[in-house]
């Protein structure tokens, strides 16, 4: 729910169409549909079952003995169902009522119904069909079921012998066909067997499959070899830029890290020296493949023992220096290194040639591997033909032996076992139908009252209109002033709805002294209101009662009040005081008369009357005119409230004129009557015309409304007490 600021000091609430109603208390204004739902519904029955003709009962009960098609295990398969489905319909089929109805004098005209109703139910899934037949004789209903049962056993009989050669024949074709068939596919079996021997095909395939698999193994293990092996002689090809730079006296930082590298492989080099430090940086720290060729193995190990005793020379290069001379140690370092590049180039030279060497293995490999593929596929190919053969002529072998069992069945007469129908009980005498009058009657009051919950219910969701107090407060944020309580009022003496001296309606009373003191105490008003006007959204709210009630009792108070009717063209509130006729506002602001003369006195002391006077045709704009506010200013002068009974304010454009020179405005609205709707566009018109204070009062409340909202006026004064 949203809030918006509407007028000054004021909260008007923006909700849905459909207001948010207590459906309890619209159902006890709407009792009366319930109630017609439940006379309608009631009365439809029994009217039904009244004038309706009574019907006649009449039941019959066969057997259906159905061996070849079915077996007890199969009645509860779709099958089965099927199977007394057909025989129902069979039942209920126009040949045998036709010819039953001709047989028992039925007579029935172009377009008209059957009076003979048949039922046919099978009981728990059993192979017993129960029929029944209802109809208005008894004698004609037991008979006519008689003969819908004769009717169908002879059908059965008829079509018993007529079908018995027809299926004889049609085993005997489909037999023939069927061994002819098993005969071909045989001959096709026969025929790929002698070109094809399949154990021979087994084996080879068996064979040819696994060579194959131990091929991609090999081919994938020399692939593997082949990576490595140019990954290593990649890794040990120098740069071009670096194979003239080292020299002893320009290059010792990357001798030093040779001979640190070194150390780091000494542990895992099989051919070094265990006591040794330092390793060979250049070789590669992963699994060689394995070499055969001694040449290799041999450049190998002179490699790796000429890196350890050149790694051994550098880390001792001081001593080294000062033994041998620093000329000798640059010769020895350098002879080293020399041999070094010579053994690096060979063992490079040998691994290049194994690389070859593994890439003509994988070529021929791959070349190798084509054509045993398609010798694998082309035996897989023969074995799955075979086995389909097989498998078709053991399809076609079974379903023969199940035609010559079935042709074997037929007995030497050429009658084939068919169902058997026996009748378990023939048509009984009719009985009356059971009526159930009062089940059928508690039937329809039961959707009788659902139906009539339902339009309450639908009436509620479509009516804007208010329901409760609730409906007020959810929607607007206006202060309730208070509610009125509903009273018989006759037509002809409007007179009956004013408060008198001593009033016996004592809630009637007691409404309006709380709006007295809901007006004189009021805690939104920065002052008490003085100028009270009293308006609605469409005529019939009950404005001109509350107002003249309201001025009633606070004249009796001991305040000075004056009523003034500015509603000139309803007259309700002339038809409550008596009087008619007299000048009164129109005729003091055409200036026909003075102020103090159109105000009268009144049967109830303290209390004047300013009635609406007489319209003419120069009446029109009149409450534009200042005199308006000086009438006002006097009367505001010599009394303490004036209570103005103003036109609907959706109806008559006088009420918006009224708004801007009155202190508060009175909004009264009706339950079940005031649309939410017209309050809302008479709630935006007041706010449009400068509305101080809008108030709302609920006229003709109801009893649960009253005592609601007193509880709701208790809990709030006590929590105003506590905050205070």
């Amino acid at each position: 729910m949203q809030s918006v600021t509407a007028g000054p000091a004021s909260t008007y609430r923006l909700t849905m169409m459909v207001p948010k109603r207590r459906y309890f208390s619209y159902l006890r204004e709407r009792w009366w549909v319930v109630l017609i739902s439940l006379a309608v519904l009631i009365s439809a029955t029994v009217a039904y079952e009244t004038v309706h003709t009574p019907q006649y009962v009449s039941f019959a009960q066969i057997f259906l003995n159905n061996n070849i098609r079915l077996d007890n295990a199969d009645l509860f398969s779709d099958e089965g169902e099927t199977y007394f489905g057909t025989q129902i319909e069979l039942l209920k089929s126009a040949p045998i009522q036709g010819t039953a109805m001709q047989k028992a004098g039925i007579q029935v005209g172009i377009g008209e119904k059957n009076p003979y109703n048949l039922d046919v139910a099978q009981p728990q899934k059993t192979s017993i069909l129960v029929l029944q037949v209802s109809g208005p004789d008894p004698d004609v209903a037991q008979h006519f079921l008689q003969l819908i049962v004769d009717g169908y056993r002879n059908y059965k009989k008829e079509t018993h012998i007529s079908t018995s050669q027809d299926v004889l024949d049609s085993l005997r074709d489909e037999l023939s066909g069927k061994a002819a068939d098993l005969q071909a596919e045989e001959d096709r079996l026969a025929d790929f067997e002698r070109s094809n021997n399949v154990a021979v095909l087994e084996e080879e395939s068996k064979s040819a499959g696994e060579y194959l698999a131990e091929l991609n193994l090999q081919l994938e293990q020399n692939q593997l070899e082949a990576k490595l092996l140019g990954d290593q002689i990649a890794a040990e090809t120098p740069a071009p830029a670096a194979t003239n730079s080292l020299t002893a006296a320009a290059n010792t930082n990357v001798i030093t890290t040779v001979a640190n590298a070194g150390a780091n492989l000494a542990s895992t080099n099989a051919l070094a020296d265990p006591a040794a430090t330092a390793a060979v940086p250049d070789v590669p720290n992963i699994a060689m493949p394995p070499t055969t060729n001694e040449a290799e193995a041999y450049t190998d190990t002179s490699l790796n023992s000429t890196r350890v005793e050149l790694a051994q020379l550098l880390a001792n290069k001081e001593d080294n220096m000062k033994h041998m001379g620093h000329h000798n140690f640059d010769e020895e370092v350098g002879r080293l290194q020399k041999m070094i590049t010579i053994l690096t180039d060979q063992d490079r030279t040998e691994k290049t040639a194994q690389l070859t060497d593994l890439q003509k293995r994988i070529d021929a490999i791959q070349a190798a591997l084509p054509p045993l593929e398609t010798k694998v596929l082309q035996e897989s190919d023969n074995l799955t033909r075979s086995k389909s053969m097989q498998e078709s002529v053991e399809r076609d072998q079974s379903f023969y032996d199940h035609l010559l069992g079935t042709l074997q069945n037929v007995d030497l007469n050429k009658n084939v076992q068919q169902e058997g129908v026996s009748v378990l009980q023939p048509a009984t005498p009719a009985q009356p139908e059971k009526r159930y009058l009062p089940i059928r009657v508690a039937v329809a009051a039961f959707f009788g009252l659902f139906i009539g919950l339902a339009l309450v219910y639908g009436w509620y969701l479509l009516d804007d209109r208010f329901v409760s107090f609730h409906d007020v407060t959810d929607q607007f944020g206006e202060t309730l002033l208070g509610l009125v309580p509903q009273i018989k009022v006759s037509p002809k003496q409007p007179a009956q709805a004013l408060l008198g001296e001593v009033d016996a309606r004592h809630h009637y009373l007691e409404s309006f002294r709380h709006l007295r003191s809901a007006l004189l105490l009021s805690p939104n008003a920065e002052s008490r209101p003085q100028i009270l006007l009293f308006t609605s959204s469409t005529s019939g709210e009950g404005k001109t009662t509350v107002s003249a009630n309201l001025a009633r009792l606070l004249a009796r108070s001991g305040l000075r009040v004056v009523l003034v009717d500015a509603d000139d063209q309803g007259g309700g509130l002339q038809r409550l005081m008596g009087e008619r006729g007299q000048p009164g506002v129109l005729d003091y602001l055409r200036g026909d008369a003075e102020a103090r003369s159109v105000i009268y006195p009144t049967g109830c002391e303290g209390l004047s009357f300013v009635p609406a006077g007489n319209r003419n045709a120069k009446s029109e704009g009149l409450f534009l005119r200042a005199k308006l506010g000086e009438l006002l200013a006097d009367l505001r002068q010599n009394h303490d409230f004036v209570i103005i009974d103003g036109p609907p304010i959706l109806t008559c454009d006088d009420a918006a004129m009224l708004v801007p020179q009155v202190d508060t405005v009175v909004l009264v609205t009706r339950p079940f009557f005031s649309r939410s709707r017209l309050v809302r566009q008479a709630m935006d018109m007041l706010y449009q015309r400068q509305a101080k204070n809008i108030n709302i009062i609920m006229n003709r409340a109801r009893k649960d409304d009253l005592s609601g909202h007193q509880a709701m006026r208790g809990f709030t004064q006590r929590a105003v007490a506590l905050k205070t």
